[in-house]
């Protein structure tokens, strides 16, 4: 008897015909999949749930701590969605971009979508049936569009284990338990899959622009530039981990350092690929203005692909098609955060990458006096994509028109250099801060200090009686991706930016790396050289200062890491960190070069830049702080790869533990 599989099915991306920003969401209940592969509409709503569970790290992900994981697919199950903890435990925190209360990578929390890619098998098994169905070209760029999915799930399981097993069709389920329990298969192989997949889709799927929620070619090439990319770092770097095990024996972590060549070759490729498909910066007279329409406006010509969300009042439930990101990130205030507040802080670690005034005289170590609190940020030495950000005190956020006030407190004297204020303890708290400092309990609090009432602290600012959330106690707060006009309420799930899962910013910066690494591989200085014109692209972008090449790079990598990387390799880096931060790249990148494990040796604190008001010159000063709750930011060996999650390996014998737990 000739048996028909239901599909359930929930329209999550917006993925209709007439337009790419509405969303579909209409739930479609059970459908046969022998309607659904019979018309364009019918792929749709066959490939929503795909969509929407794909490993995408956008707002609403949490790497550590309550409810970590995506928001469909977590530690409390599946599509538990939208939790508003996940700026808490937020990658940006544990690759110390930022302060929440996650600060460690994790051991994970058994990231296993073989559900979904057994769902795109059936697809890719079933379609050929219906083939008479379409044009020619429309039947490939369906394959290719799946082959597209399959691939970013499986890079999402392969830069979290290395090898896994290779399902590549549909498994009987009643078949023998022997047929159903598969090996892993060697990290190389899983890459070479990933990348195979990637090529037919970049030759497939469809070259319509029209949708940028949906897969197209351009999104297979943006993969495959970002994938390929972490794959030949893996080859190039792992080696310098010295773990050793029957996995690492076996293939399943890590790769020989000379396939580095190999990845790095194919995302360079795909990076020109996307450049020849007319993808360019979004740009305008206004740097600042132009840097944050990028990631406010729903489809710029610098996107390749963007994931659309909409207003909670209209949006299902458990859908996680909404979010909490202005909220999380701004302070509470007039017009600003109505719940929470700043559970997540940029700290000085990332905001010290950018050009801006120096804070502190190089030669006498004492901290540079300003006669405005707004001479930090109100100067052409700033660079507009630093202000487009963060926001700094004095600084008025967009969409509310408040003046944001982050003072951090007041200095009745400051006679010391910057070190003596800023010792490396929790909120840096010493004999010279206990004689000199004055901070409040309270935001905007007056007391009296040598028999005058004055301000200690912004209203927005650094309050020592409310916790770690409400209020700033960085000196700053993230700008980045914050909504700039509208009504709505800066509550739970009311936001709905999109967010850019792939952009030309990005392209250009795997460029560069690429063509980088591949120069040194090869010895060649034009790819070299041309990695700079890449970097150089972003800095004129940002409205900051071209940096050229250096002929003969010094080594900074050996004395720290134990391995050479040359200054112009770590300033690709470092261009990296300041063009893509709060994008969810930064503690991939680092787990990818393998210089976490040092970065965060020992647990390494993060610090602020906090506004203070020095009394007896009436003169402000910036102080690189460790942050009040004194969190350290830790990541263990171990985590290069997480491992292959318990129940996994109690259903399969064959899958070979990971090594380092």
């Amino acid at each position: 008897m000739k048996t028909l599989k239901y599909i359930f099915v929930a329209a999550a991306l917006g993925l209709t015909a007439t337009s790419c920003y509405d969303l579909d969401l209409e739930p479609k209940g059970l459908i046969y999949e022998n309607v659904l592969f019979q018309s364009d509409n019918g792929i749709k709503k066959y490939l929503a749930l795909m969509y929407q569970d794909l490993p995408i790290e956008d707002f609403n992900y949490c790497q550590n701590g309550d409810d970590k994981g995506y928001a469909t697919v977590n530690q409390s199950g599946w599509h538990s969605g939208n939790r508003w903890q996940a700026q808490k435990g937020s990658p940006a925190s544990c690759a110390a971009e930022a302060t929440g209360r996650g600060t460690s990578y994790g051991d994970g929390w058994g990231y296993w979508p073989y559900d979904r890619i057994r769902d795109l098998n059936n697809m890719l098994e079933k379609l050929p049936d219906y083939r008479s169905n379409y044009k020619e070209n429309d039947y490939n760029a369906y394959l290719g569009e799946a082959r597209f999915l399959r691939a970013f799930y499986y890079f999402g399981i392969v830069k979290r284990y290395g090898g896994i097993p290779i399902v590549d069709k549909v498994l009987d389920p009643k078949a023998p338990l022997e047929e159903l329990q598969q090996p892993r298969n060697t990290e190389y192989e899983c890459w070479k899959f990933i990348y195979e997949d990637l090529k037919f889709a970049m030759e497939n799927a469809t070259a319509s622009k029209d949708e940028v929620g949906r897969a197209n070619r351009y999104a297979a090439a943006a993969l495959m530039s970002r994938a390929m990319l972490y794959a030949g770092s893996i080859a190039k770097y792992t080696q310098y981990t010295a773990v050793t095990g029957p996995a690492v024996s076996a293939g399943l972590m890590g790769m020989p350092e000379d396939k580095a060549q190999e990845f790095f070759q194919y995302a360079y490729d795909a990076c020109k690929f996307l450049q020849k498909a007319g993808f360019k910066l979004h740009t305008g007279a206004d740097k600042e203005k132009a840097y944050t329409e990028v990631f406010l406006n729903p489809n710029t010509e610098e996107d390749i692909m963007v994931k659309q969300y909409g207003p909670n009042t209209s949006t299902p439930t458990n859908t996680s098609l909404f979010h909490c990101w202005d909220c999380m990130v701004l302070p509470k205030g007039e017009g600003l955060s109505g719940d929470v507040g700043v559970a997540l802080q940029p700290a000085w670690e990332l905001m010290g990458l950018y050009e801006m005034p120096a804070i502190t005289d190089e030669e006498t170590g004492e901290p540079i006096r300003f006669d405005k609190v707004t001479d930090l940020w109100d100067t052409d030495k700033m660079e507009p994509r630093c202000r487009a950000n963060f926001y700094f005190t004095g600084m008025t956020e967009s969409m509310s028109g408040t003046v944001l006030d982050f003072q951090g407190g007041v200095y009745k004297s400051y006679p010391g250099t910057a070190a003596d204020g800023t010792a490396e303890t929790q909120g840096s708290v010493n004999d010279y801060t206990n004689q000199f400092r004055v901070r409040a309990s309270q935001p905007g609090e007056y007391k009296d200090v040598n028999g005058v009432k004055i301000k200690i602290n912004g209203i927005h600012g650094l309050a020592e009686g409310t916790g770690d959330e409400g209020y700033s106690r960085m000196g700053a707060c993230i700008r980045k991706y914050v909504q700039a006009d509208g009504s709505n309420a800066r509550v739970f799930f009311t936001n709905y930016q999109p967010w850019k899962v792939f952009r030309y910013g990005e392209i250009l910066l795997n460029w560069a790396e690429a063509a980088y690494e591949l120069g040194l591989i090869t010895g060649n200085e034009d790819l070299k050289a041309e990695a700079f014109e890449h970097i150089n692209e972003i800095r004129d972008r940002a409205g900051a200062s071209r940096h050229e090449m250096v002929a003969n790079p010094a080594d900074v990598g050996s004395e720290i890491y134990g391995f050479v990387i040359d200054e112009n390799l770590q300033y690709i880096r470092d261009e990296r960190a300041r063009e893509l931060c709060f994008e969810n790249h930064r503690l991939f990148d680092i787990r990818r070069w393998r210089v976490a494990d040092i970065m965060f040796q020992d647990g390494v604190y993060t610090h602020t830049l906090l506004p203070y008001l020095v009394l007896d010159e009436n003169k402000w000063i910036f102080l690189n702080e460790v942050e009040r709750e004194g969190r350290r930011v830790t990541f263990d060996k171990r985590h290069y790869y997480e491992q292959i999650p318990g129940g996994e390996i109690n259903k399969n014998p064959l899958l070979i533990r990971n090594d380092g737990y």
